[in-house]
């Protein structure tokens, strides 16, 4: 009986040439030839090859140096430091960096989103507020400060139909908060059910003090907020009442010391300014300035002050002060256009009225003082388009026959007589 030898200890052929391998055999003299040929031309090649890159490829060779990070602790500091000055531009600046660098704190984004509402009325300013009030919302979806504040800042953009299914989800979490009530009296009056406002923000000023006096707290934001909503509320059937609304509401405002009051000194000023009043006027704007010393509104309305009182003086120096807080105030530009034109100053009043007329404004008087000051330096060519366009908006707007009055005269300065054809506002 014979046994086999296993097949892999037998001996086999090997060939010298093995087709399975051919595609090694073809590749070698491709690869091997080529590196070869680039090895004995690199010094030529290198050289092209360099000054190809320096064409076309761009390398910069000094990158932006990175921005130092604020310490959160510093920015606390500086916050504190801004206020206590009146230096608020800056304090909502650091604020804002502070809230960026804490993402998940509910209250420095609601405490941001007060801060811009409360001392800025501008739509910049507005979409800022909606944007805080956003990163309340995102920083604690479970909360109903973040709802509460998109809802205010949606109020101040005038969207109060958008406003309300904020505030209803607020209310999911908590029915009695002071400052839900608040904002959503303010909705409900501007969506124009004013007698179930009315009912809201007493509710609203009796939950803060009730809150206040429980834990010991102080709710003087929130109370004078309401009291100011109150009051906006009461000027369809009762003057006197509203304005006794927003005096509480600024005197309570006074016993906090870190939010701007200027929004409420200036709902002051339009009554007092109505009377007469202008001592009370200087005082309320005064303290709201230095609260606020970047507020280029209490300097207007300061200016506008003065012209009434028959100082002329001092009206310029606040007129140009709200200016050089904001050179793009139209108010600021309008009026102080207007002292500019009374004292012969016929170039820069016309400098003045057109960037306000550029800027968007809707005051005929911007169009007058600019179109009146053309006329006056022989630019009647200018003049007539300008004062055609407030005349048309006057008409628009329904204003006194008095304006309209005005606008024919300096029409026919320019030797436009009466048969003038109104043309469109500029931006319109």
């Amino acid at each position: 009986m014979y046994l086999n030898t296993p097949k892999r200890y037998r001996k086999t052929r090997r060939r010298l040439f093995n087709f399975r391998w051919l595609w090694l055999y073809i590749l070698f003299p491709v690869i091997i030839i080529p590196a070869m040929l680039l090895w004995q031309f690199r010094g030529q090649i290198s050289g092209d090859v360099g000054r190809w890159v320096e064409r076309n490829i761009k390398f910069n060779v000094n990158p932006p140096t990175p921005t130092a990070t604020i310490p959160a602790v510093d920015l606390q500091t500086r916050l504190v430091s801004y206020i206590q000055s009146g230096n608020m531009k800056n304090a909502i600046s650091t604020l804002t960096s502070l809230a960026s660098a804490r993402p998940n704190d509910l209250d420095a984004y609601t405490r941001l989103t007060k801060m811009i509402l409360f001392r800025d009325d501008s739509p910049k300013a507005r979409e800022e507020a909606l944007r805080a009030a956003e990163g309340a919302l995102n920083a604690n979806p479970e909360a109903a400060d973040g709802w509460i504040m998109v809802a205010m800042a949606l109020n101040a953009l005038d969207r109060p139909s958008e406003a309300l299914p904020y505030l209803l989800r607020a209310r999911d979490f908590d029915t009695r908060d002071p400052w839900l009530l608040a904002v959503l009296a303010d909705t409900y009056d501007a969506i124009g059910r004013g007698s179930r406002a009315l009912g809201l923000v007493e509710e609203s000023l009796e939950a803060a003090k009730a809150t206040a006096a429980s834990q010991n707290g102080n709710n003087v934001v929130v109370i004078a907020y309401a009291n100011v909503v109150k009051g906006k509320i009461l000027l369809a059937s009762s003057g006197e009442q509203a304005i006794r609304a927003f005096e509480e509401g600024w005197r309570v405002a006074q016993q906090d010391s870190q939010m701007p009051i200027g929004y409420i000194a200036q709902w002051l000023w339009s009554y007092y300014f109505n009377v007469n009043d202008f001592q009370k006027i200087t005082d309320s704007l005064d303290l709201a300035t230095a609260r606020d010393k970047d507020d280029p509104i209490n300097a207007y309305l300061l200016g506008r002050t003065y012209i009434k009182a028959g100082d002329p003086n001092r009206a310029i120096i606040s007129l140009e002060r709200c200016r050089d807080l904001d050179p793009d105030q139209v108010k600021c530009l309008r009026w102080l256009g207007t002292m500019m034109f009374r004292q012969e100053n016929y170039q820069r009043a016309a400098e003045l009225g057109l960037r306000a007329i550029e800027l968007g404004t809707t005051d005929v008087g911007a169009y007058l003082v600019a179109g009146s000051a053309l006329a006056y330096n022989g630019r009647c060519g200018e003049a007539v388009s300008v004062l055609q366009a407030g005349l048309n908006l006057a008409q628009t707007q329904g204003s006194s026959a008095d304006w309209v009055a005005q606008f024919r005269d300096a029409l026919r300065s320019c030797g436009a007589g009466n048969n003038v054809f109104a043309t469109p506002t500029p931006g319109q």
